[in-house]
């Protein structure tokens, strides 16, 4: 399934649900209290692999946390992968428009953004909005924009 997704550069839009709660600890951030229902990360991918390694990477558990995600992570089961290989970075744009659009919560503001002025990259919504609805978010200012999906099972 992940072989689907490109090795190019890129954005995407990771999707997990929580099924229980879990109090993690986050580095400087102390303990995150995750609840149950559906979370929500951007970020970029433009290095070596792209957007393929990325998610790989996030797709499994990491024994040597190194991003904000990867403490998380163990709590999460990824869901869906929504990606772009454009060569602009959407990311910032991304994490903006899930908050204007889908008016979704920042459970830790600055989680994942903590290389940019976003107010998060790590969005948390109690109900999974329809593809339909993200995919206008995800397009808010740039409709032409060519974004893939792949669900995980």
């Amino acid at each position: 399934m992940l072989d689907g997704i490109a090795n190019k550069p890129g954005t995407y839009l990771l999707i997990f649900k929580c099924d229980q709660t879990s109090l993690i600890p986050v580095g400087r951030f102390g303990e995150i209290n995750l609840v149950p229902g559906y979370y929500f990360y951007v970020g970029s991918a433009f290095g070596p692999g792209g957007v393929r390694a990325r998610v790989r990477h996030h797709h499994g558990v990491s024994t040597k946390p190194h991003w904000h995600l990867d403490y998380i992570r163990p709590s999460l089961l990824l869901k869906e992968v929504w990606y772009s290989t454009d060569a602009i970075r959407y990311e910032h744009d991304w994490a903006t428009y899930l908050d204007e659009t889908l008016h979704m919560q920042a459970p830790v503001p600055g989680l994942g953004a903590s290389d940019c002025r976003c107010h998060s990259h790590f969005y948390y919504t109690d109900a999974m909005p329809g593809q339909s609805s993200i995919l206008n978010a995800l397009n808010k200012n740039n409709k032409r924009l060519n974004i893939s999906r792949v669900e995980i099972i």
